[in-house]
This record gives C-alpha cells, structure tokens and sequence, in this order.
C-alpha cells in the first residue's frame, strides 16, 4: 500500500514537473504569420507556397507574450540550405504584450536545375537561451523560376576615365528565366551625357545543355548557352565638365528587361591647346590704338573650335580680329585685338578662350592709355575767316606803304644839237 501511495506520489510529481517545464517554455503563442504576403494557417492545412529563384522572401509573424522572458530572437530557416536564414536581434518581452517581427530571406538565383520545382520547409522559431523554443512553425514551399528574367552577371570597366576618351564596358549576361531569351539587346548610356551604345546577345537558352546535330556521317555539337559575354563602349565627350556620372547598363528583350547601374568618375580632359599672349601690357597715347595678339596653338589629333570672348569696361574698344577661330590639329593661328581708349589711365581687360562650353583659358591685358602730346585746336569758321581777312588786309597795307613811299622817276630831256 505503501509502495502504491509511493508510486502515485511519484508520478503526481514528474506531471507538476513537466507542466512545469511547458509553461516555462511556452512564453510566446503566434497570432499570425505571413510569408511572401500569404497567410499560414496554424493547422497545417496551407498549400505549398511557390518562390521564385533570386527572390527576398518576407516571413512575417505576430505573437502574444505569455510570460516575461530575455534575449528572445526570432530565426526562419529554409530546410537543407544553410545559407538560406535569417534571424532577429535579441530583445526582452513581457508577458500580456503582442510584438511583430519581419524577417528576410534572399533565394539564390544561382541554384541547381534540380533544386527547382522541389518541395522546401521554411522553420520559423521563437526561442531564448534559458527556455529553449517556444514556439515552432514549417511552412511548406515550392521553388521555380520566373518564365522571363534577365540578369546582368558583371559589367566590368574602369571606375574613372578621362573627358575625351573611350570607355570600354565588358558585359556579361545571363538568362535567369525557363523559357529562351530571344533577340536580346544591352545598351549601356550615361545619361548625364547623352551618350550610349547597343549590342546583340541574340538567343539566350534556359540553360546549357548540348544538342547533337546529324550533319553527313558526322556528329557535330552546338551548345546552348544561357550566358553570353559582349564589349560595349562610350565615347566621353571632350568637354565633359569634371564630376561623378551614372552608367546604366540596361538588358532588354521582347518580354523582360533589367537594369544594372554603375559610377564612373571623369576628369578634365589632356591639354591638347596651349594659348600664349606675347605681350599683356601696352601704353598708347588717348585717340589712338594699341595692337595685341593672342596664338593659339591645337596639339591635339583633331580639328579644334574656339570663340574668343571679351570682358573690358567701357571705356575700352576692343576689335577682334576672328572671335570665331578654327585651328587644324598640329596647327596654330594668331589672333589680333585692336585697342582704342580716350579716357587716360590704366584699363585692365581678358579676354576668355572656349572650346564648347568648356572654358580653355583667361588671359589678362592692361592697357596704359596716356596723355597727348599734341595740342589739339579747334577753330570755329568765323574766327578762321577773320583771321584770313586780317592776313590779307596786312598784307594790302604793306604794299601800300610800299607804293607811297616810293619816289617818282625823273624824265630824262633829250637836247638837240645843230652843228
């Protein structure tokens, strides 16, 4: 009897104790969970969920705290892939509050042929250190491609370049979709620029896989291939102002297209012109002119355009010879500006060297503009005319002094002799 009383006393104790346990255990109860958007019933009842390769899949649950506990996190795993988790920070709880937590899972795009259209369980788990789980959830998933899907593998290129040279962008693209890709272009552009550039991939298969044409007595292979590999390039404009620029490398096809985007840093562009003034400084007297002259010298491979800009005051009149100025490669051309002033004094000017919209070189003048050193009169027609009068009428009176002070001849008597 005693042994019986024992007995039930023992297993009265191991009941309390595994209670217990369980309500230790048992600090959270779902309320709800998503994944990818879709509720899950808590029966077991749901139908598998379809993901597609290379998705961010969202699992999403809301729980009740039942009891107070610390460093609970919240994990979600896809069975079989390790890689394929995710996991919350720790964080406390207490108990009668309701959390939601929002996890992410990135599927490869990478995956093996045969893991697709096969049957996967995502676990999602409450759990803490001291208690263990508190609660556990499989969910059932079917992994598959998207029928039509693009993606740019690689577009390698120099991440800086120099205005005026050429960018080259190696492309690699592969066919992530079930069905053919056919007809498949990339164009890579910088939009800032206005420039870009189009390739052909043509037909891209689903995957690799070898077919064997009979041709004669001969067997030959011709693969199919998902992936394809082309050069593109980009021309950067010479007078493409210094900065940070865009690149886009965009693959497209009748039924997809993807964008991948890239940076590239550009420079100013080599010095190919050298503008040289010989003489910055002349001084010249007020009413007259000063000659300056300008070379500019195209070291460059290529024909070169330039426009000659004046900045003066307006005391100042500057002629230029040719404002617009075409200089072959190789080649140099001189400028002249012609200066005139009637203001005396120092007089600063520049005159500004493009090419485009892109400034080549200021170069400063100054202009010395002096004083006369001639005296200049102004004579009104009336004074001119009474000084002309009173010339003549000097000149009227000497002669008639002249006349009425000359003594008159004596006549000479000739005498006649008789012999």
């Amino acid at each position: 009897m005693i042994s019986k009383k024992a007995l039930v006393s023992c297993i009265a104790l191991l009941a309390i104790a595994f209670f217990a346990i369980a309500n230790v255990s048992a600090f959270a109860d779902t309320s709800s969970l998503e994944v990818d958007g879709i509720d899950v019933p808590f029966d077991g009842s749901s139908e598998p969920i379809a993901i597609s390769a290379g998705q961010t899949v969202l699992v999403k649950i809301v729980f009740e705290a039942t009891a107070d506990a610390e460093d609970v996190r919240v994990k979600a795993w896809m069975t079989g892939e390790k890689d394929l988790s995710s996991v919350t920070d720790r964080f406390d709880i207490i108990e009668g509050n309701t959390y939601k937590k929002v996890l992410s899972i990135k599927v490869p795009s990478t995956l093996a042929e045969d893991d697709l259209n096969e049957p996967l369980n995502l676990v999602v788990v409450i759990e803490n250190k001291n208690d263990g789980e508190a609660l556990r959830e499989d969910v059932q998933l079917t992994l598959q491609r998207e029928s039509y899907q693009l993606d740019v593998l690689d577009a390698k290129m120099d991440s800086e370049a120099k205005a005026g040279d050429v960018l080259a962008i190696d492309v690699v693209l592969k066919n992530r979709g079930s069905h053919f890709s056919e007809d498949t272009f990339v164009v890579v552009r910088i939009p800032a620029l206005g420039i870009q550039d189009r390739a052909y991939f043509g037909d891209l298969a689903p995957v690799d896989e070898p077919v064997y044409d009979y041709f004669g007595e001969d067997y030959i292979q011709s693969d199919e291939v998902d992936s394809a590999e082309r050069r593109l390039f980009l021309k950067i404009p010479s007078s493409a102002p210094v900065g940070v620029y865009v690149v886009e490398v965009e693959a497209v096809n009748g039924d997809t297209i993807t964008t991948l985007t890239k940076k590239v840093a550009i420079s100013g562009a080599e010095a190919n012109t050298v503008v040289v003034a010989p003489v910055h400084s002349k001084s010249f007297d007020a009413g007259s002119s000063a000659e300056y002259s300008i070379v500019l010298v195209n070291s460059g491979s290529k024909l070169a355009m330039f426009e000659l800009v004046v900045d003066s005051p307006t005391d100042l009149k500057i002629d230029v010879s040719e404002p617009i100025v075409v200089v072959s490669a190789g080649s140099s051309k001189t400028v002249k500006l012609t200066v005139t002033s009637d203001k005396v004094g120092t007089q600063n000017f520049a005159v500004n060297v493009h090419s485009g919209t892109q400034l080549v070189k200021s170069e400063s003048f100054t202009a010395n503009v002096q004083g006369s050193n001639k005296t200049l009169v102004t004579t009104s027609p009336t004074v001119l005319l009474t000084v002309v009068l009173a010339v003549i009428f000097v000149v009227l009176l000497i002669v008639l002094i002249v006349l009425l002070t000359r003594k008159p001849e004596k006549s000479e008597e000739y005498g006649e002799s008789y012999y």
